[in-house]
């Protein structure tokens, strides 16, 4: 059987400290855990790594998620992290990727002719604001950029589904308020 990959881990993290507590002199029968007690023993601290509403961090959760929800995925000030509780994460330093940001920038000029559709008018993405990506299988991208809307910047949202095997979609194009 093999381990799981540790690959991009900076440090490894170690579970917390599990102590043993004494309840009464004798043979050791009486021992119980301390911390995180998988028994439900009251010595429990109540922490349990799959429930993210008992971790140190829970409000940075609960403000994620509020921002999420409210954005539709585009505006969220902090990330808790990497985890399966949260499903979209910022892409940093995108800027640094030429040929990324390329791509980026052709998939908000697609969701801008698909907003304005075939008017004949030429409205270049002047820059990409940010990103953010989601998604287990398929990749979403929630992007914020400015275009030059006939000499007046402007900023708009796209959000791009990438299917694997499938079409484009751009189920949210917006201004941004």
């Amino acid at each position: 059987m093999s381990m799981p990959c540790d690959c991009g881990r900076s440090e490894k993290v170690s579970p917390p400290e599990k102590k043993l507590k004494l309840e009464a002199e004798g043979d050791g029968s009486d021992l119980k855990v301390e911390d995180g007690d998988q028994n439900g023993n009251e010595e429990s601290s109540g922490y349990d790594s799959d429930d993210w509403t008992t971790w140190p961090n829970k409000d940075a959760f609960i403000k994620y998620f509020q921002q999420v929800n409210e954005s539709d995925g585009f505006d969220f000030d902090e990330y808790p992290g990497s985890s399966m509780y949260t499903p979209i994460r910022p892409l940093l330093k995108f800027e640094g990727l030429p040929k990324f940001a390329a791509e980026i920038k052709g998939y908000a000029s697609m969701a801008i002719k698909h907003y304005f559709g075939d008017d004949g008018k030429e409205r270049n993405v002047t820059k990409i604001v940010k990103i953010n990506a989601g998604g287990p299988r398929d990749v979403t991208y929630y992007i914020t950029f400015r275009i030059d809307n006939e000499g007046k910047e402007e900023t708009f949202q796209a959000k791009v589904e990438l299917p694997i095997g499938g079409t484009i979609e751009f189920p949210i194009c917006r201004r941004k308020d």
